[in-house]
């Protein structure tokens, strides 16, 4: 490599900097309101349950309905929270999660703080900490279609998660300070 190039998976850590430093400045200021606001019937959201515990509406794998219900910013937080737990989870510890070791908040406040504690705990501090070697070595198992793609893909897929879902819920921010109901 030439002197003061970086290596593929340095340059993919470094986007997802970027995009946490982006999604961080995007998050400022989030009201409740906001987080739980509901741009159509029928949406994705975070609910509580009857024991008042906060769950995330069909994010337990499987197809998606067609047409896919419109999630709110809490379900996309959540669903990107939850992303990079379960990978994370699965790519440094060798452990699979169940929905049940997820605990997400009803408020704007701890909707960040589970996402960023997602990002940096379960993800970014232990994606630095990959070997050259592990970076070309197969998924394994636990990650089904991925199994034999190498973790460089399973990392690129997370990135598409991440961008896409934060993306979205820049344009909720938009509307909803467009269009939401006063009061």
């Amino acid at each position: 490599m030439m002197s003061g190039m970086t290596s593929a998976p340095e340059s993919l850590i470094g986007l997802f900097d970027r995009a946490w430093t982006r999604t961080a400045a995007r998050l400022a200021g989030l009201t409740d309101a906001e987080y739980l606001w509901e741009p159509v019937p029928d949406g994705w959201t975070i609910r509580p349950d009857e024991s008042g515990r906060w769950r995330i509406d069909a994010d337990g794998g499987g197809p998606a309905p067609d047409p896919v219900p419109v999630p709110t910013i809490a379900w996309r937080m959540g669903h990107v929270g939850l992303t990079f737990v379960d990978f994370g989870e699965r790519l440094f510890n060798g452990r699979n999660i169940t929905i049940d070791d997820v605990e997400f908040s009803g408020t704007a406040d701890g909707g960040v703080a589970f996402l960023e504690n997602a990002y940096r705990r379960h993800w970014r501090e232990p994606l630095e900490k990959l070997t050259a070697e592990e970076w070309w070595c197969p998924g394994g198992p636990a990650f089904f279609g991925f199994a034999e793609r190498p973790v460089f893909e399973v990392v690129l897929h997370v990135l598409d998660e991440f961008v896409h879902h934060t993306a979205e819920i820049g344009v909720l921010r938009d509307l909803y300070g467009k269009i939401a109901p006063v009061g």
